[in-house]
């Protein structure tokens, strides 16, 4: 099936309508919905697919997607039902922002305005689809943004759903822009969430 994006400009103004690998191939700015779930000092990522075609086997946001053409951020949030099996509002999610998320690799550029939220979790059970994500891990917090700062060169990860552990190295991140994690961090320690 071909998904449609809505391409935008510099400013979030819609300019048209293209299907994602081109979109992805011409670095066209789109719009995506992100979603970080914490609890206490806590940071949940996930592990994507080994069958995923960008970033396999990497660990990152805990739910995330592209808005496809026509959809809302509101629509966005069925990402995490998608991908983690927990049925969620955007009403009870924290907004964090609207932030500039550029990757590139020798195949695509990927430039998107990610609508950046976080969600304090209330021990809601995970259905992963195994499809999109292979296990949910929790991260100490301050430790994972010092890893991705280069402050630190490893951190443990511990499996929500299974018995497996794991020591995570920055190369095994889905590599967001530094900007792009700073900003998250600033917002989620602007926010209480005890």
């Amino acid at each position: 099936m071909i998904e449609f994006l809505t391409v935008v400009d510099e400013r979030r103004k819609k300019i048209g309508l293209k299907q994602r690998a081109d979109v992805h191939r011409d670095g066209d700015w789109h719009e995506t919905f992100h979603c970080w779930i914490i609890e206490g000092d806590q940071l949940f990522l996930q592990l994507r697919s080994a069958t995923k075609q960008d970033f396999p086997n990497r660990f990152d946001i805990t739910a995330a997607g592209h808005l496809a053409a026509g959809e809302t951020v509101r629509d966005g949030v069925r990402e995490i039902h998608e991908e983690l099996g927990i049925e969620l509002t955007l009403d009870q999610l924290t907004v964090l922002g609207v932030y500039e998320d550029v990757i590139e690799t020798e195949s695509f550029l990927d430039r998107e305005f990610a609508h950046t939220y976080v969600y304090a979790y209330a021990g809601e059970p995970f259905t992963l689809e195994s499809d999109e994500v292979a296990d949910i891990v929790t991260v100490h917090r301050e430790r994972f943004f010092a890893l991705v700062a280069g402050e630190v060169a490893s951190l443990d990860a511990s499996s929500l759903v299974s018995e497996a552990r794991y020591t995570l190295t920055k190369q095994q991140l889905v590599p967001h822009p530094d900007r792009y994690f700073q900003q998250v961090r600033i917002g989620i320690d602007g926010e209480r969430h005890d």
